[in-house]
């Protein structure tokens, strides 16, 4: 079964008209039956009441709110900039700053607070990322399939169909009044089957993406100032200027096909016998797990063995542990065993992120145990403030890694179990210091590109912190908790 979800990304501030294609969408996704799921930029659910707009918004009400940012056009600076600048808290600092009032504004002005969130214009890093999480935002609606920094989400930019026919925003300067001829209802509808049946052949999960405002206008006419406002990569301080280029209208027969179109889609796909017709919500229903779970000393003790063996996610006792979830939890036993002087019965399921910081080298090291118990007890202070692993960690005698403290400490417990006695040193080899996760399309199909980034913005730092929270995905579990 394929889970399928309409989203519009509910964000053009410059188009009035866009108000209207908004109103016929939801109508119509209303009239076939369709959930929809509105990713709804704040700045655009502020304009809409400005201009009094009451009945687009109870049409909209209707449907799913998710939350797209709290500025379109005119923000203060890219999450993805800032993303760079900052060190990880203040970025997610900044983030919240920006975002949590964008947040209630949508919840406000939409009468639901938002589901699930994704970026505009790629303008995302793993610090927003985690703010929208710490924000109460259920779901990320671009990110991994599965569970990352403890965040339940589902991909978007390796898995979309247009929902919106045959639209480009190219514009042919020496002929701008140049008449777009009405689409094609049923050759649209041709375009988007050929397209859904070949994202259907890799992936579960298929968005069918629109804009409202491409029903009604045969340009995107503020795109074209972008390369001007964000020459530096930020907009500037406020006030900053607008971007108000006249986008040229589609005709009222144009406008009405590509509404066909959409009718059509719908009518099809509803025909489809392998499609979950679905929202955020339902998704997070299903999928989403209890506050806290346990696992047992012997539950502990193979999943100690196996990630020794293959660090990467584990599906097991009907949910799915990360490296992150299980160097937490060993972390904690070795505490517990240093506090109490016996080793738990139960160990809580700790859900903590990866290192924010580069990881040390995961080179061959020998410690003692009062390093271990001291590297143990360190992370554990850490995971409690931060809820996150360290990236680098002096250990008393020995400086550490993740990959290094997940094994030495899987040392002490697998030790015990052989021979019933704590050992005095435990030896490593060299060992991985990413999970094997991070070489697959789960990370390698994430995107940080913006047409807001100065030429040659460096990215990597982007990816390294992507990098580093392979250390926190792990797969979804669906049902495992109802």
């Amino acid at each position: 079964m394929i889970d399928v979800v309409f989203g519009y990304d509910v964000e053009d501030v410059y188009n009035p008209a866009s108000d209207d294609a908004l109103l016929q969408i939801c109508r119509i996704h209303a009239e076939e039956g369709v959930p929809a799921s509105m990713f709804v930029a704040a700045e655009k659910a502020r304009c809409m009441r400005e201009r009094g707009r009451r009945d687009v918004l109870d049409a909209l009400a209707e449907h799913e709110i998710c939350y797209h940012g709290n500025y379109w056009g005119d923000f203060p600076e890219p999450a993805t900039r800032y993303g760079v600048r900052l060190p990880f808290d203040q970025a997610v600092e900044m983030a919240l700053h920006v975002e949590a009032r964008g947040l209630h504004d949508v919840a406000e002005i939409a009468g639901q607070f938002p589901v699930a969130w994704c970026c505009h214009q790629a303008q995302q890093s793993l610090p927003m990322q985690y703010a929208m999480k710490l924000a109460g935002v259920r779901c990320w609606a671009g990110g991994p399939r599965g569970w990352v920094m403890n965040w339940l989400s589902w991909p978007r930019s390796n898995c979309t169909v247009s929902s919106q026919g045959e639209w480009n925003m190219e514009a042919d300067p020496l002929n701008p009044d140049a008449v777009k001829p009405p689409a094609h209802p049923q050759a649209d509808l041709r375009v988007a089957q050929e397209a859904f049946e070949r994202v259907a052949e890799r992936q579960p999960f298929i968005s069918f993406v629109g804009h409202p405002v491409c029903w009604v206008t045969r340009e995107w006419g503020g795109l074209w100032s972008y390369a001007t406002l964000f020459r530096y990569g930020s907009a500037g301080r406020y006030p900053r200027p607008r971007i108000t280029t006249p986008a040229k209208p589609r005709t009222p027969e144009d406008s009405a096909a590509a509404y066909e179109h959409l009718r059509l889609l719908l009518r099809w796909i509803k025909t489809r016998t392998d499609v979950n017709l679905t929202t955020y919500a339902a998704l997070c229903e299903r999928d989403e797990e209890l506050g806290q779970q346990w696992v047992s000393w012997e539950q502990l003790v193979s999943l100690a063995r196996r990630m020794t063996q293959d660090l990467d996610a584990i599906v097991d006792y009907g949910t799915s542990f990360s490296p992150a979830d299980v160097c937490g939890m060993l972390i904690f036993a070795v505490q517990y065993c240093h506090h109490h002087n016996r080793w738990p019965e139960q160990v809580p399921v700790q859900r903590v992120l990866g290192p924010t910081e580069e990881p040390m080298p995961g080179v061959a090291v020998t410690a003692d145990r009062r390093s271990i118990f001291a590297g143990c007890l360190a992370a554990y202070a850490i995971m409690m403030d931060d809820r996150r692993l360290p990236g680098k960690l002096r250990a008393s005698r020995v400086d550490v890694g993740p990959a290094q403290l997940l094994h030495l400490a899987a040392g002490l417990v697998l030790r015990y179990e052989e021979t019933g006695a704590i050992p005095e040193q435990v030896s490593i080899d060299a060992v991985p210091v990413l999970p094997g996760v991070v070489e697959t399309p789960v990370i390698t199909d994430r995107r940080f590109g913006s047409t807001n980034m100065p030429a040659d913005f460096d990215h990597e730092p982007l990816w390294n912190l992507l990098r580093w929270q392979a250390w926190s995905y792990r797969p979804a579990v669906p049902g495992n908790s109802r």
